[in-house]
């Protein structure tokens, strides 16, 4: 698949995409993550696939979109039309997957691969896992159907205040508000093989029609909203607090916004 992106079938019925860019936390750039959804397309082509497996390298899940990619990218608008397309069928290939994905997180899980982990059915937690939604630090507008995945899983008073405040929740607290499926884990790669071992043996119509239901319950948006939210993220993406708050990341200090 590529050196980012790999893709294994360890067990009958279940399949791995593992995320291996440690030195960047696995922080995607535009190649890898054409490459993961390649790699969610094809395990769901494959017929003998009844679950897949998402995981990162130990100590880092995913930490989302590599920022100085975008903001490069982002200089011409036909290449950031392009990247930002390809992060969004990624986004779709693993919403759209008609089995089962469980997320095995241990590390940082942060913007876009909060986004992954919102699209996925049960997000596993080892002790270092932490979440964060961090649009706010950058002067962006996290997806409405994040959004609403997100509060479907914490309430809304949780959303608000992880999205508000960009503040992040540890292991105990994904386990406390619900992001997270049962206990903190030693291995949750190991967990995560256990859970889809006990899916992979079921009737997978069964679970295809219970996956499509409930994913169409947690992401019904109000008609108009989906264009208003549009209208809101272009701004967003052109104003002056984005280029704020890429300088700021990248010099590692505090931005400063305008709301301008």
């Amino acid at each position: 698949m590529s050196q980012i992106i790999t893709v294994s079938r360890p067990a009958p019925g279940i399949g791995v995409i593992s995320i291996n860019r440690p030195e960047k936390r696995n922080a995607l750039n535009e190649s890898a993550w054409d490459a993961l959804a390649r790699g969610f397309s094809e395990l769901t082509d494959d017929r003998e696939v009844r679950v897949i497996v998402l995981t990162g390298v130990p100590g880092a899940f995913c930490a989302g979109d590599d920022i100085g990619a975008f903001a490069e990218a982002s200089k011409d608008p036909v290449t950031r039309e392009r990247y930002w397309n390809t992060i969004t069928r990624c986004y779709a290939a693993l919403s759209d997957a008609s089995v089962p994905v469980i997320a095995a997180i241990d590390g940082p899980c942060v913007g876009g691969g909060m986004t992954l982990a919102l699209r996925a059915d049960f997000r596993l937690v080892g002790r270092r896992a932490l979440f964060s939604v961090p649009p706010a630090k950058l002067g962006l507008v996290y997806p409405a159907d994040s959004t609403a995945r997100l509060a479907a899983l914490v309430g809304a008073q949780a959303a608000r205040y992880m999205i508000y405040t960009a503040a992040s929740l540890d292991a105990a607290e994904a386990v406390a508000t619900g992001l997270a499926w049962g206990d903190i884990a030693e291995d949750p790669v190991a967990e995560a093989l256990s859970l889809a071992a006990k899916i992979a043996d079921k009737a997978p119509l069964t679970v295809t029609a219970a996956r499509t239901v409930l994913n169409r319950l947690a992401t019904q948006l109000p008609e108009g909203l989906a264009d208003e939210i549009a209208a809101l993220t272009r701004k967003a993406e052109d104003s002056d607090d984005y280029v704020e708050g890429v300088s700021a990341f990248k010099a590692k200090r505090a931005p400063v916004f305008t709301g301008r």
